[in-house]
């Protein structure tokens, strides 16, 4: 009875397979090149419109031909480098000139945050925090 069984799944194996490669071979040979596709008598074609995998390309509505460009497009790379600034490098003057005014504004900002009591507060207890040596033992887990 077990040899039975086998014998019969054997059979059904290789003609599986064979089934499978020739289906593949067929979907291969179809989509192998658009010049067949498009073609009308083609016999592949025909067999996949009678199974429904293959229909007639119908050309574009007046719209979308509208919308389209004229012209095929060129390559458009991806992650192309940015557009170099148009504006010259600074000079080392001006250079120095913005980094005096860029002072000057920070100099303001930390004279108005010293006289503000929370930013004041919160300074203190960073720079403590800093002063605080670390400990590198941990506490055990509970």
């Amino acid at each position: 009875m077990v040899c039975t069984i086998c014998a019969e799944n054997a059979r059904r194996g290789p003609r599986t397979i064979a089934l499978t490669g020739l289906l593949a071979l067929a979907a291969l040979f179809a989509s192998g090149s658009d010049v067949y596709a498009q073609q009308q008598d083609n016999i592949v074609k025909q067999a996949f419109k009678i199974f429904g995998f293959a229909t007639d390309v119908t050309p574009p509505a007046d719209f979308v031909n509208k919308t389209r460009p004229p012209a095929d497009l060129g390559y458009v790379p991806l992650f192309q480098p940015p557009p170099e600034p148009t504006r010259p490098a600074l000079k080392n003057d001006q250079l120095k000139a913005v980094k005096s005014d860029l002072d000057g504004v920070q100099k303001q900002h930390d004279t108005l945050r010293k006289g503000f009591a929370p930013a004041a507060k919160a300074l203190a207890e960073e720079q403590a925090q800093q002063k605080k040596p670390k400990s590198n033992a941990s506490s055990p887990p509970q």
